[in-house]
């Protein structure tokens, strides 16, 4: 069953009650997009409806064949030492092909890839919360889909890195790079409704925190080479991100020093 914003509550979970007693406080914005204090249920249909804008009944199997093999190359060149001449000669056509499909040429590539693979995780995560039917279980969902994603598919920290870095020194074109800082945003706004649901009512500091640790999924939990280690490295990345909640419920503003 779907959660619906109906069953289960903060009263339902235990936690600190240091916790229980902040007032929420939000940012303005989270990854871009505005925040103003969503259920987890509107959230949801916030972020169904964002995906739901994308049309891929146009998305060829030819189309979607260049996609793969520039993210394949992608993960040993890096994002900008791809260019359509790899591409073509990965897929043993001559580069001017590739135009047809992509008229733009590389940064359709580039913004198209990005699209196709937030539409695939964020319907993994579309799919993991219909089975839900609290808040408690839909964090645990949340995790779940983000570390096994992070661990078993490549390209995952692939667009990490890029998104990372796109926020520094600009690699993206700026359309681009306001969609995928407003569809991260969507999601980051899910998993905040869900932490806040759950009664970590400070959760917007905390999720930062999260983020970090489910991203970094790759380094702290090495290779995983069997479904039984999968499942140990999610339940653990449940049992950290619930415990960053708590701690970063309990900081308070850090103090600047006063010059003069």
């Amino acid at each position: 069953m779907m959660y619906d914003g109906t069953a289960g509550s903060a009263t339902d979970v235990r936690m600190p009650p240091q916790v229980a007693l902040h007032v929420v406080r939000r940012p303005d914005r989270i990854g871009g997009v505005r925040v103003a204090t969503p259920s987890l249920r509107q959230a949801l249909q916030h972020f169904r409806a964002r995906l739901q804008q994308y049309d891929w009944s146009t998305q060829t199997d030819s189309r979607r064949r260049i996609l793969e093999v520039y993210l394949q190359l992608a993960l040993v060149k890096g994002f900008n030492g791809v260019t359509m001449r790899m591409i073509a000669s990965e897929l043993r056509i001559k580069a001017p092909s590739l135009y047809a499909h992509f008229p733009q040429g590389r940064d359709e590539i580039v913004s198209e890839s990005m699209r196709w693979h937030f539409h695939k995780f964020g319907d993994a995560v579309l799919t993991e919360l219909a089975q839900v039917a609290t808040p408690d279980d839909a964090w645990t969902a949340l995790v779940r889909v983000h570390v096994s994603r992070q661990l078993q598919l490549p390209e995952s920290n692939l667009w990490d890195l890029l998104i990372a870095t796109d926020r520094m020194v600009g690699l993206l074109p700026p359309e681009v790079s306001r969609e995928a800082d407003e569809l991260v945003g969507h999601y980051e706004q899910v998993c905040l409704a869900a932490a806040v649901e759950m009664g970590y009512t400070e959760a917007d500091h905390g999720l930062a925190v999260v983020m970090t640790l489910l991203e970094g999924a790759t380094r702290w939990c090495g290779t995983v080479t069997d479904p039984l280690q999968l499942a140990t490295h999610v339940r653990r990345a449940d049992e950290l991100s619930r415990a960053m909640l708590a701690l970063t419920a309990t900081w308070g503003p850090i103090a600047h020093e006063q010059v003069g």
